[in-house]
């Protein structure tokens, strides 16, 4: 079993940047690390959080998500505004090359996503699927 999830995680990951390569990963979405496409997810679906807002979201420390939202801003990916009602508060949004860092990995997601469905039966999709929700419950990934 051990050997059959690394061999499927080492697919899917392969996969995954070859789809990006083959899409001329202008994205620059091969070039981040983990944690940084999750501080990009996570501003992506809160809108324009503040720091704090995203700290908790991530359940990191605000000086940890500071300092990775500002890693982030020196690449691009990120813009922080200062609100202009308190000077202690913090903006965070998607740049132009954050948005498409979003749209890339999300296309690239669906793609493997229907060649695992172009792979299965529609009855081993089903299952697949419940598989998967199954675990990500398991491991608290619902967030």
């Amino acid at each position: 079993m051990d050997q059959l999830l690394l061999a499927f995680i080492n697919t899917l990951d392969s996969a995954l940047k070859k789809m990006l390569k083959e899409s001329g990963d202008g994205s620059g979405l091969s070039k981040l690390t983990i944690p940084q496409l999750n501080y990009i997810e996570a501003i992506h679906a809160l809108g324009e959080p503040t720091i704090s807002k995203l700290a908790g979201q991530l359940m990191f420390s605000k000086a940890s998500v500071t300092a990775g939202v500002q890693k982030l801003a020196e690449l691009g990916y990120v813009c922080k505004t200062q609100s202009t009602a308190d000077r202690r508060v913090t903006y965070v949004s998607l740049t132009d090359a954050g948005l498409q860092l979003v749209a890339a990995k999300t296309l690239a997601l669906h793609e493997y996503s229907r060649f695992i469905q172009d792979a299965l039966s529609e009855e081993e999709a089903r299952q697949f699927e419940a598989i998967l929700e199954k675990l990500v419950r398991r491991f608290g990934g619902d967030r």
